[in-house]
């Protein structure tokens, strides 16, 4: 090779390794701005919510919150709660109603798309899992096949390592200056300066520098400023033990302690894994249906335990079911919920009595309340065969006030949905012009613009859906002429269908009907008895002191004052 080729090669050669550094600076100061704007929108997300929104009374507080997954289904709407320390809450509803992704948002399992969480007056929503002072139980045990029981309630115990202060030989606190901190800033410090340095001059540069500033500002006051120091140390051994040998008490599993889990019962195993929950001494115990995988009888028994377990530890439940025993057995408050919201929130006691809509009155009671569709006069109610019931001058009241206070209520949230209303094109024309910047030159900040914009165009469509339901039921209600017959659905439990030769106090408002049995269940203390009435089937609760048989003709009385009556345009409880 003639020597002018071979400078020829290594010119090329040069150039080559040159691109080649330039390539990788370029994308490290690339990775660097993308890391450098997702800490300024995780400072602002934090800084926008956390002071205005911290709730005065409440010990958790879910506010507003959403839950949108990457495939743009969302599964949890407007989820708004307040529970107070030492509350036993349960979320109750049917598979996919977003009970379970509610309680692991609150967790820190699943990231919250939108809204503000409080966990004792502190804004969550970037708080870690370990930091949230949460325990979990799961509907899987989850144990450690090759560990004891004691071995897997302690693991969690000995892998974290907990603050201890450090004092000298007289038992005095021992002061410095916080290193692991000034390090944290410094390194941010740094970082955002080589990014500063490679903008141009602009509001954006401007807004870093004033970063800068505020970062050295808080170097400075650190070094300044001596406290306290802490070492990260294991628990002692004694501690651990300890712990383990209370929880087991208190579950009685004390003589299980040396056994490994394949020797145990489904209602043992899951007493483990309470166990393992109670060691950490947590204030919040959050549970995802951890009694679905056992029997009947064991869930029954279970279920006191847990009940127990709360009244002991003093601290805060929330219980997460599809079950609607256990959440009216178990809660303080119980969460319906379906389809992603939020149905009714009450005493067991409340939402029994006085469910919110048909869909409450449905899921909570077993058997579920019967509903007959029907027309409603004046004070008496007009069943599909022309039968007539009378409900007395209360419940003319009571149809009265419900569609004007209904009304009302319909205006008020139009009248917000309106004064924020977006057009679905407004969000497609701003999504098609971040698309374009996308396609030519692809950034993380872009990137993120485009699925907060999806997100938003998500929670618009929703909001858009919800506008025409309200604008709908507004015409509907409007149409309405309460002098007339209005189309109601009249409802009532099977335990206030009674026999006639039952004695009943002179209170009670009653009409008999005789009705002929179907089909009779037999559950030993009483029957469900299936009979058709008015064109529909109906169930009611018969003693079993009285012999029943298919094709029997029984008295049947309907307790009036137990009544429910549902409004057929929102599906809503009028009385």
């Amino acid at each position: 090779m003639l020597e002018k080729d071979r400078l020829i090669v290594l010119e090329k050669e040069r150039k080559h390794q040159e691109e080649k550094n330039n390539k990788i600076k370029e994308k490290e100061l690339y990775k660097q701005r993308c890391r450098i704007y997702e800490e300024m929108v995780k400072k602002q997300k934090i800084e926008s919510h956390k002071i205005k929104n911290a709730p005065k009374d409440a010990y958790i507080s879910l506010r507003h919150i959403n839950k949108i997954y990457d495939n743009k289904v969302q599964a949890v709407y407007d989820f708004n709660l307040d529970i107070k320390e030492k509350e036993f809450v349960v979320f109750v509803g049917p598979s996919g109603c977003g009970k379970s992704t509610t309680l692991r948002m609150i967790a820190g399992l699943e990231d919250i798309t939108c809204g503000d969480l409080f966990i004792d007056k502190t804004y969550a929503n970037e708080l870690h899992p370990k930091d949230r002072d949460i325990a979990m139980v799961f509907q899987s045990y989850a144990l450690y096949p090759h560990m004891t029981v004691a071995g897997n309630m302690a693991f969690g115990l000995k892998i974290k390592k907990y603050p201890t202060l450090k004092v000298d030989e007289n038992g005095n606190p021992i002061l410095g200056i916080n290193k692991k901190a000034i390090k944290i800033l410094k390194n941010q410090y740094n970082n955002l300066n080589k990014y500063f340095v490679s903008l141009a001059e602009g509001e954006e540069k401007n807004k870093i520098e004033n970063e800068l500033n505020e970062i050295k500002e808080k170097i400075e006051y650190l070094e300044k400023t001596p406290i306290e120091v802490y070492e990260y140390k294991h628990l002692p051994k004694d501690e651990i033990r300890s712990r383990v040998e209370k929880a087991a008490q208190i579950l009685q599993i004390s003589e299980y302690l040396g056994r490994k889990p394949k020797a145990l019962s489904g209602g043992q195993c899951q007493r483990v894994a309470l166990g393992r929950a109670i060691v950490k001494n947590a204030k919040v115990f959050l549970m995802d249906e951890p009694l679905s995988n056992l029997d009947a009888k064991l869930r029954v028994a279970m279920r006191s335990e847990i009940i127990k377990l709360h009244n002991d530890l003093n601290a805060t439940t929330i219980y997460v079911t599809h079950d609607q025993t256990e959440a009216m057995t178990m809660a303080t408050r119980i969460v319906v919920m379906n389809k992603g919201y939020i149905q009714q929130i009450g005493t067991p006691i409340e939402i029994y009595n006085h469910p919110a809509n048909i869909f409450v009155a449905t899921f909570i009671g077993s058997p579920a309340m019967n509903l007959i569709n029907a027309k409603f006069v004046k004070d008496e109610v007009i069943l599909p065969q022309g039968t007539i019931v009378k409900l007395g001058k209360d419940f003319e009241k009571a149809v009265n006030d419900f569609y004007v206070k209904e009304k009302a209520n319909l205006e008020q949230e139009l009248k917000q949905i309106e004064d924020n209303f977006i057009e679905k094109k407004e969000y497609e024309d701003k999504i098609k012009i971040v698309e374009e910047k996308n396609k030519n030159h692809s950034t993380k900040m872009l990137e993120y613009e485009l699925q907060k914009l999806h997100e938003e165009l998500k929670l618009c469509l929703e909001s858009n859906a919800r506008r025409t339901y309200l604008i709908n039921s507004l015409e509907k209600i409007n149409a309405l002429d309460l002098k007339k017959e209005i189309s109601v659905i009249f409802g009532i439990r099977p335990e206030d269908i009674y026999q006639a030769n039952r004695i009943l106090t002179d209170e009670v408002v009653s009409q008999q009907f005789a009705l002929k049995v179907s089909v009779a269940e037999l559950l030993g203390h009483e029957y469900y008895v299936h009979s058709e009435f008015e064109g529909v089937e109906i169930v009611s609760k018969i003693h079993a002191k009285t012999l029943v048989n298919v094709g029997d003709e029984l008295n049947l009385v309907f307790d009036l004052s137990k009544i429910h009556l549902f409004d057929t345009i929102t599906q809503k409880l009028i009385k």
